[in-house]
């Protein structure tokens, strides 16, 4: 019986309350699991799913109306978050694994996730057999034409579709037989054909005589490819060329690069390459004008979960890591030059993380760089309340909505501290009633109250606690400023709260 059937059936036994105490939750685990059912770290994770307090914000995204994958998703995020770590996925999956126990999600949402090994057993056998795949419906049946009654004319030539139809797989091909059948004969059509057809053999025959006489070449017609109208440019996608024409995006924009060929230039571009790379492929992409490399850059740079974004309006620079993500999706590194009009993609393949992505953006000595340092000024001046920004360093963002995140150090070396910038005033405060609640359900409570920065200034929360295990201490605290949204968490994962709220400076 696969794990997360397991918790169902306890839950329908025993009641939800057995996922309300850790630690009673672990021994029940202990007691009931067989050992191919679960690793040691799948039962860790989710005796931690349970001690951080998942469900409850869960049930709460489902009850709003969320959809539950997206809830899970945000769920994992904040489990990854409050581990410490960075696996996401893995937290997804116990976060889907007890909304499943409890009823609140489906059975489908818990199989897109795996844990740190290889879900025990097999997936379930379909329910009815797999449909057969979409075929394309049988070219119209059109009826025979009458025999003509004289020598037929030739055939006409096979359809052929236009240029912008491509036969080329996943371009628009006309089902078989589509435009060969000729239109119904009219009355008395088979006469006509029989002299048309002797016509054309005596015409032809001449023809062919005075040329035969002539004794000459008679050169191109009308419609040789050497006479037809202007061809198009060749682009030329040697090492070199590339270099040389997308110099404004990287000195070096071919290096590793293999197999490269001109591509299809779609709206607002007019130029496509595309290359092989070791880690995938590159594709680099001239404009026609500065409003459609914008909009490129815009539909690139979107906030969800593992992404690091740079704009400075010149140029751009976004990642995206699918392992933080917690998706399926690969390993991307986009960058562009607004003066140029041109930009670059990076995208993996395959098994290829983030980091082989980022070595063969590195490899190209690129233009632009990746930001190492909180950029936001408003974030900037959160960060100096109570720490050093030239201690903080910029690494891809936990949670959708982020616009960046940053690891700070401290001179103590038992507090790890993250800050971060949202959006939108709405998805700092949902940050914040996820912590005020992991603040109301603790057990011990800080001393420090739950708001700071003074009267009359932007509100800002702050909430200090210790886990039930009493292993990890934690204080949030949010700067609701214009334009700001920030947020900061510090944890110290030996229990030490009041020594954590020593550090974290109070101004009432």
């Amino acid at each position: 019986m696969e794990l997360h059937d397991v918790l169902r059936e306890l839950v329908a036994e025993h009641g939800p309350g057995i996922l309300d105490d850790a630690a009673g939750f672990r021994g029940v685990l202990d007691d009931v699991l067989a050992e191919d059912q679960a690793t040691t770290g799948d039962i860790n994770l989710l005796v931690d799913a349970v001690r951080f307090g998942v469900l409850n914000p869960l049930g709460e995204m489902i009850q709003g109306g969320a959809d539950p994958a997206r809830a899970v998703e945000e769920a994992g995020q904040r489990l990854a978050r409050d581990r410490g770590g960075d696996d996401q996925a893995a937290s997804s999956w116990a976060a889907a694994v007890l909304g499943y126990a409890v009823g609140k999600v489906p059975a489908a949402v818990v199989l897109r996730y795996r844990s740190s090994r290889p879900a025990s057993g097999q997936l379930p056998p379909p329910t009815a057999a797999p449909a057969p795949p979409y075929q394309s419906p049988p070219p119209t049946a059109w009826p025979p034409a009458t025999p003509p009654t004289a020598a037929a004319a030739p055939p006409p030539a096979p359809y052929a579709a236009p240029a912008s139809y491509s036969s080329a797989p996943g371009g628009y091909a006309p089902p078989p037989g589509f435009g060969t059948v000729p239109p119904p004969r009219k009355r008395g059509a088979g006469i006509w054909v029989a002299a048309a057809v002797a016509g054309v053999v005596l015409v032809g025959g001449g023809i062919a005589g005075a040329i035969a006489l002539a004794g000459d070449d008679p050169g191109p017609g009308p419609d040789d490819p050497e006479t037809s109208g202007p061809k198009e440019p060749v682009v030329d996608v040697a090492p070199e060329a590339l270099d040389e024409r997308y110099g404004s995006l990287a000195s070096q924009i071919s290096a590793g690069t293999s197999d490269c060929e001109a591509g299809d230039p779609g709206a607002g571009e007019s130029e496509v390459v595309q290359c092989t790379v070791s880690t995938g492929t590159l594709r680099l992409v001239t404009y026609e004008d500065e409003a459609a490399l914008l909009a490129a850059r815009t539909a690139r740079l979107d906030y969800r979960a593992g992404t690091m974004t740079a704009d400075n309006d010149a140029t751009a620079l976004y990642e995206y890591d699918p392992e933080r993500g917690g998706t399926s999706d690969p390993a991307v590194v986009y960058w562009d030059s607004k003066g140029a009009r041109q930009s670059a993609l990076l995208e993996g393949e395959g098994t290829a993380t983030i980091d082989a992505v980022v070595a063969s953006f590195t490899s190209t000595s690129p233009r632009v760089t990746e930001p190492t340092a909180p950029a936001h000024p408003k974030l900037i001046e959160f960060i100096k309340i109570n720490m050093d920004v030239a201690k903080c360093t910029r690494e891809r963002t936990f949670f959708t909505g982020e616009t960046e995140e940053s690891s700070c150090d401290t001179d103590d070396s038992g507090i790890i501290v993250s800050v971060g910038r949202y959006s939108t005033r709405k998805e700092m405060k949902a940050d914040r009633r996820y912590y005020k609640r992991q603040y109301d359900q603790a057990g011990t409570q800080g001393g420090g109250g739950t708001w700071r920065f003074g009267e009359g200034e932007a509100e800002g929360g702050y909430y200090a606690y210790l886990d039930s295990s009493g292993e990890t201490a934690t204080v949030y605290w949010d700067w609701n400023a214009e334009d700001c949204y920030c947020y900061g968490v510090a944890r110290n994962f030996e229990g030490d709260l009041a020594g954590l709220e020593a550090w974290w400076p109070s101004d009432d």
